[in-house]
């Protein structure tokens, strides 16, 4: 993805009267003080790269299907033919899966990226572990131990660069700096979960250390989402409270964040649940008083959940598809679902995902409750209740499951086309490698709850296989053996019970 030439980053409005532009977000300051409909800014992506991963993917598979006398080749490895470097093909890659987001018309996860490129040109500390990230997924998903060697090397490169702009007063609050760190936390998921926590607490540490004087440039809020996404997620696996210095940064980054953002939403929310399952987790419930309290407690979360999905539902609504003849390994219960975007997608999974976890918060306690010799009159409430409860869970895992096909890039937006693309194929052929990453947790989420029974969990174990085998992500069968182990104990419990 080459450099295109300079273009200016004013809003519509100055552009086109030629008038200087402060460039401020949400809105154009001139615009405002003209009493003026700001018209916004041009997409940061279109000003820095333009895309030829596509004619670069097409190159390799040529020359490879020549090569092996194959009419059609599934894979798409990197051909000695090219004249890029590897360090290009492992950034195009990247940028590919992660920002523009593969063959979706969305951006990817990482659309903050161009941000950072416009602010800081072509940072080599950036650069370079964009590359290592790029020349990992890319080994991974087409199993070459050789790209998978220069990968690693790429990776020692960038981590040397990365602490030597540590140790530096002015790198080290860069956004090009904080970008190359998350970047590299992408790499450490073809480790394990332990690494990858050590990571993201390093990550944390960074963001504190940057104080908050960050949060002025664009690029510092999406950075700032981001890492306190990670953290929730490594909170919640290991049932450990939010940092305090987040929240407090999280406070400061309030003032300049977009308060009625469903994703700052989100992340606000997601903070509370992750410090209420911590709570619930260290607390030794022994009364009815305490008990009530924790109730309250996540009842209050779920009827805020419910404010941010009113939303939601006007925002970024979706379409339920029935489909008897889709591939029964893709398709779950012949369902699934058509969302505008993968951003949709994402936040829509990210919802169910808290949701989830309060509800297991919730079905814990009702659960206890129904053991502490109550009344029968109220044993009968609480029984009511905990079966509500169960049925939300159920409804959640089956709507994470139907984002599954157009997660994997095995169905088109309704943006790209009316109807769905061939459901037969390999989803990994089509699917990005930033769709495995996010679907991931989504699965790991069903796959545990305590409503899933055994079919659905080895439906889930054999798509979180594929993404590990696919997308390179061997934390995915770190998920499966989890998964696996509760099936086995539900298994004796149903042995027993009959």
């Amino acid at each position: 993805m080459p450099a295109s030439g300079r273009r200016s980053k004013n809003c519509g409005n100055c552009r086109s009267i030629k008038r200087r532009c402060d460039q401020k977000f949400p809105h154009c300051g001139q615009c405002i003080r003209a009493h003026e409909e700001c018209q916004g800014y041009r997409d940061e992506w279109e000003l820095v790269f333009r895309d030829q991963t596509t004619h670069t993917i097409k190159r390799s598979k040529d020359a490879r299907a020549k090569a092996d006398g194959l009419e059609t080749l599934k894979r798409s490895p990197p051909s000695r033919t090219l004249s890029l470097s590897s360090d290009e093909v492992g950034v195009n890659y990247f940028l590919f899966h992660f920002v523009v987001g593969g063959l979706s018309p969305s951006r990817g996860y990482l659309d903050y990226v161009p941000a950072v490129f416009s602010a800081d040109g072509e940072n080599p500390t950036l650069i370079a572990s964009m590359a290592a990230v790029g020349l990992a997924a890319l080994a991974n998903s087409t199993q070459q131990p050789e790209l998978s060697q220069r990968a690693r090397t790429k990776y020692w490169e960038a981590i040397d660069k990365v602490n030597a702009a540590l140790s530096s007063p002015v790198e080290s609050i860069k956004d090009s700096t904080l970008m190359s760190v998350i970047s590299l936390g992408l790499f450490e998921h073809v480790s394990n979960f332990e690494t990858w926590f050590q990571y993201i607490k390093g990550t944390v540490a960074l963001v504190v250390s940057r104080g908050k004087s960050q949060f002025s440039s664009p690029a510092s809020i999406p950075m700032f989402n981001q890492v306190r996404a990670d953290m929730c997620a490594a909170c919640v696996h290991r049932l450990e409270p939010f940092p305090r210095d987040m929240l407090e940064l999280q406070e400061e980054a309030s003032k300049q964040a977009d308060n009625s953002s469903c994703l700052w939403l989100l992340g606000v929310l997601a903070t509370r649940t992750v410090n209420l399952l911590s709570d619930v987790t260290v607390t030794k419930i022994k009364d009815g008083a305490t008990l009530a309290y924790f109730l309250e407690e996540s009842a209050i979360l779920q009827r805020d959940f419910q404010d941010v999905l009113g939303n939601f539902r006007t925002q970024e609504p979706y379409a339920t598809i029935e489909d008897h003849s889709g591939d029964p390994d893709l398709i779950y219960n012949s369902r699934y679902d058509l969302y505008r975007s993968a951003w949709a997608i994402r936040l829509w999974n990210n919802s169910r995902i808290l949701q989830v976890i309060i509800c297991e918060i919730e079905f814990h306690l009702l659960s206890k409750a129904l053991t502490a010799g109550l009344p029968p009159a109220r044993q009968k409430e609480i029984a009511t209740t905990l079966e509500k409860t169960c049925r939300i869970l159920k409804t959640l895992g089956d709507d994470i499951l139907a984002t599954v096909p157009q997660s994997l890039g095995a169905v088109l937006s309704p943006a790209e086309s009316p109807t769905s693309a061939d459901l037969s194929s390999d989803p990994s052929a089509n699917g990005s490698a930033s769709g495995g990453h996010l679907l991931m947790w989504c699965l790991y989420t069903v796959g545990k709850s305590p409503v899933t029974r055994g079919r659905t969990r080895k439906w889930v174990m054999k798509r979180l296989r594929d993404i590990a085998q696919k997308s390179g992500l061997p934390i995915a069968l770190q998920f499966v053996n989890d998964i696996d182990e509760i099936d086995k104990a539900a298994s004796i419990l149903e042995s027993a019970d009959n």
